[in-house]
């Protein structure tokens, strides 16, 4: 299943209801991302308990991007950087003296 086979009431404006009447996780949940998707997500996933995690995998990714630009710009020093990105000096030299991460289809070999 999938979630255009779903059947998404969408509320009008006037009909959602206010952050107060919400309780416990739907409450925090509107207060990220607002009332209307808070409620669109609720009734995608029926109060079945769901786990976000590796979301620090693709934000570290794009951090250490920023980083290498940063540093390849010339502008910044390492200490800079640290600063920056609140992260320690001697984790921005790790970051700078890994080898970028190949794209998707370079790392699969062509069998034809």
């Amino acid at each position: 299943m999938n979630i255009f086979d779903l059947d998404i009431i969408e509320l009008p404006d006037d009909a959602l209801p206010a952050i107060e009447e919400l309780d416990g996780d739907m409450r925090l949940v509107a207060e990220t991302i607002g009332v209307r998707l808070a409620l669109r997500l609720a009734q995608v996933f029926h109060g079945t308990s769901i786990n976000l995690y590796k979301w620090k995998k693709w934000t570290r990714r794009h951090r250490d991007k920023c980083i290498r630009r940063d540093y390849d710009t010339g502008r910044y020093t390492g200490v800079e950087l640290a600063r920056k990105y609140f992260i320690g000096q001697r984790q921005v030299w790790n970051i700078l003296g890994r080898a970028e991460a190949p794209v998707k289809e370079d790392r699969q070999l062509r069998m034809f």
